[in-house]
């Protein structure tokens, strides 16, 4: 009965062995199912974030791109606008001598009709015709050395 008894727990730890290892097989495979999922998914995602990672890099060169231009831009509304100021502050120059040189001419011009005009209306006295009687005759040089006088 011993061999009997024997036979039965070996037989019995046979089949719990059969069992445990259908049960680890039963794990193995869901393990392995579960990690083929998983790599599924990372493969996935790996494919996502590179999609997301092209579509990342062509928004910055794009934006990157539009600050080269927007600086370009700005860089030349800043020369045009000097080259406006520059020019306006040539003209207004320009117009502000002109107009200050004019008046000094005019200022200067008035002056001399002015003694023009006295000389003029002294030659038309009666005094003013003797001496361009003499100066026609050659004398007034004459008499100016005899008396003297100097001009000016």
């Amino acid at each position: 009965m011993t061999d009997e008894r024997e036979l039965d727990d070996g037989l019995a730890a046979f089949d719990q062995l059969g069992r445990e290892m259908a049960e680890t097989n039963r794990l193995l495979r869901a393990v392995r199912s579960d990690q083929e999922a998983r790599n599924r998914q990372e493969r996935t995602l790996s494919a996502e974030m590179q999609t997301a990672l092209k579509q990342a890099t062509g928004a910055s060169q794009k934006a990157l791109q539009a600050a080269k231009t927007e600086i370009r831009s700005s860089l030349l509304w800043t020369a045009l606008t000097a080259l406006l100021i520059v020019l306006v502050a040539f003209s207004g120059g320009y117009f502000f001598g002109q107009q200050a040189g004019t008046e000094k001419g005019q200022a200067e011009g008035y002056q001399a009709a002015r003694d023009e005009k006295a000389a003029a209306s002294w030659a038309n006295t009666p005094a003013g015709q003797r001496a361009y009687g003499l100066d026609q005759l050659g004398n007034l040089d004459a008499e100016i050395s005899q008396k003297g006088c100097t001009s000016g």
